[in-house]
């Protein structure tokens, strides 16, 4: 976990997540289950930096021999929970600040009429797109919920 202001964001996931990670060949998990994310534990904005950890789904069996590889990240299991998410309109990054703090309004606007508490920070879930190469993975925002 580490604080960071928004303009640091974007490149120290990039550092993190495509060449640490996936330019070393840390495998991780098929699908959506294996969707790279990361966790906002507090406001990330240019006058804020909140703690982001950076989460990268691995397989079970060789989640020990990934942590003995890279000793400064910390491995952890999380317990299965549901989640809500906003996922969007097209491929890409999401157009504004303004449309990001209207989607993670929206979760929580949602989990409270459903009567459902959201726990742990809001998750930005980086989604591989194959039909459009280059521009990046798609996102969604998620809350975990109790």
């Amino acid at each position: 976990m580490c604080w960071l202001h928004q303009d640091e964001l974007e490149q120290m996931i990039r550092e993190l997540f495509i060449h640490q990670l996936r330019g070393r060949g840390v495998p991780r998990i098929e699908g959506i289950a294996g969707a790279p994310f990361s966790i906002y534990h507090g406001e990330v904005s240019g006058d804020s930096d909140d703690p982001v950890e950076c989460c990268w789904p691995v397989p079970d069996d060789q989640a020990d021999e990934i942590a003995a590889r890279f000793p400064d990240l910390t491995l952890r299991t999380e317990p299965a929970h549901q989640e809500a998410f906003v996922r969007q309109e097209g491929p890409g990054r999401w157009r504004s600040g303004t449309q990001v703090e209207i989607a993670i309004e929206t979760l929580f606007a949602w989990a409270s009429e459903q009567q459902r508490q959201p726990f742990g920070g809001v998750r930005s879930v980086l989604i591989p797109n194959p039909a459009d190469q280059g521009a990046g993975p798609d996102c969604e925002f998620a809350v975990s919920l109790r």
